[in-house]
């Protein structure tokens, strides 16, 4: 049986996580891929953001949500200083650390704020940013109670003609690959696994973990209906975004990447 996921209302329940973890967040396996990741998000919306052909237009305004430490986006403003970055996460302690590890140069705002609530967290900056994305089970995929909610605040959130990326975990490859003592929802499509962090000093403590999982058409029936126009999906893996072509999913991929844009 699968513990049931937190409610639509309830605390995030990565929230001890962040305070666990603090500066070793960039401890985690997954984050070691960030350079590449980065490098082929940049490709992949080439074209996509104000019409530029390699990468985000100069002066674009990008927006990560669900930021973590803004490993992301501190990889992005290092390759390109000519754009802005804005993140936020639910964590005081994740933003904080991202805060310390963000060389002084970098035009780079984080703030802490739930993706339940984004258009509240940014205010009057909604509707203004170039580009928008979440990655990683950030903020999406933490409960299908909730996801909805989240990719609306995203969709609100990017310019008319902005693009749009978010990963989200693949339902067929969750499915494949339980690790002993996992659980899988057959009729929520959700994940849960009793995870080992690690956090200072060597530390260690388990944490209960879900993950709403999807298939492609879900994965794009989520995102249209915000009204974003879906361009393409592809099967991802933390390190290797650029793995795939478009429209290119294989069983053993985990992740799905979808890239849309905002009807200008």
């Amino acid at each position: 049986m699968v513990p049931p996921a937190p409610g639509p209302d309830a605390a995030p329940f990565y929230l001890p996580i962040g305070e666990f973890q603090g500066e070793d967040y960039r401890r985690n396996a997954f984050a070691a891929g960030t350079d590449e990741e980065v490098a082929a998000l940049e490709r992949l919306v080439g074209g996509s953001a104000a019409g530029h052909t390699e990468g985000f237009a100069p002066g674009s305004a990008v927006l990560d949500v669900g930021c973590g430490d803004a490993r992301h986006l501190r990889a992005l403003l290092t390759r390109r200083p000519d754009l802005t970055g804005v993140g936020v996460d639910v964590s005081p302690e994740l933003i904080a650390a991202g805060r310390r590890s963000a060389a002084a140069e970098l035009q780079l705002e984080l703030l802490v704020g739930d993706a339940r609530n984004l258009s509240e967290v940014l205010g009057a900056r909604s509707g203004t940013f170039d580009g928008v994305w979440s990655l990683c089970q950030g903020a999406l995929g933490t409960s299908p109670a909730t996801d909805p909610v989240v990719l609306r605040g995203l969709a609100t959130a990017v310019r008319p003609g902005g693009v749009v990326l978010v990963t989200l975990f693949h339902a067929l490859f969750a499915a494949r690959h339980l690790a002993p003592g996992d659980a899988f929802d057959t009729i929520e499509l959700v994940h849960h696994q009793r995870a080992e962090v690690r956090g200072p000093e060597h530390a260690r403590r388990s944490f209960d973990l879900w993950t709403a999982s999807y298939t492609v058409r879900e994965a794009v029936g989520l995102v249209e209906g915000t009204g974003l126009e879906v361009s393409s999906v592809r099967g991802v893996e933390p390190g290797s975004y650029a793995r795939r072509s478009a429209g290119e999913v294989g069983l053993d991929d985990p992740e799905l990447l979808v890239i849309a844009h905002r009807p200008a």
